[in-house]
């Protein structure tokens, strides 16, 4: 058992002015108050202030990432009904583009010189067919592509042939070989043309 007197309780009792958690040795200045719980405290503020930080970072990527998923989803959900929309749309086009092949040919074989009175016949029964369909093709929007006389257009025409008549304008369709469609606003068939080729020469000899 340990005496103290009272001296050596009052050393004591100066010695221990700060708790176990005190480890700065600030204790040993009497003439100073201890300073270790507010550097503990700010400590552990700043560490609490990182961390909110961090998490708030987190949330707002989160929140970001959120974002972006609706977008796509939006955008995915877009693009189906578009593609949905097309298919129900032009759903016939295969279809009425064999009928624009029939009919051609059907024309063709109309446009035969007749030999006799019954050939005649069957090629005015093949006419009127063939307008018949025609109307159809017009019932659901197909309608043929203008090109002779109007300048040459790459999107709606395929040149097959070049002309030179200084007559015409450059770039003028001179002749329709076969017919164009367009169904709604797609391109069913080009038109296949024979497209006037003048050099800027010939085209002012024209003119004089």
């Amino acid at each position: 058992m340990e005496w103290f007197t009272t001296e050596e309780k009052e050393i004591k009792k100066d010695d221990a002015c700060c708790n176990d958690e005190c480890k700065c040795g600030c204790h040993n200045d009497k003439n100073e108050e201890c300073k270790c719980h507010d550097e503990n405290h700010k400590k552990h503020k700043h560490k609490e202030n990182h961390e909110l930080e961090e998490a708030n970072k987190k949330i707002m990527e989160l929140q970001e990432k959120l974002m972006y998923s609706q977008a796509d989803s939006i955008n995915y959900r877009k693009r189906k009904d578009e593609e949905v929309a097309n298919m129900l749309k032009y759903a016939n086009q295969d279809l009425l583009l064999d009928m624009v092949n029939m009919i051609e040919n059907m024309d063709r074989a109309a446009s035969v010189k007749a030999e006799s009175e019954e050939s005649k016949k069957i090629q005015d029964g093949i006419k009127m067919v063939s307008n018949q369909f025609k109307d159809i093709l017009k019932k659901y929007g197909v309608v043929e592509i203008e090109a002779l006389g109007y300048p040459f257009d790459e999107n709606y025409m395929e040149a097959m042939m070049i002309g030179h008549d200084t007559t015409k304008p450059n770039e003028m369709v001179l002749e329709v070989l076969m017919k164009g469609y367009k169904y709604k606003d797609r391109i069913l068939k080009h038109a296949v043309v024979k497209v006037n080729q003048i050099e800027e020469n010939e085209n002012e000899k024209g003119n004089d």
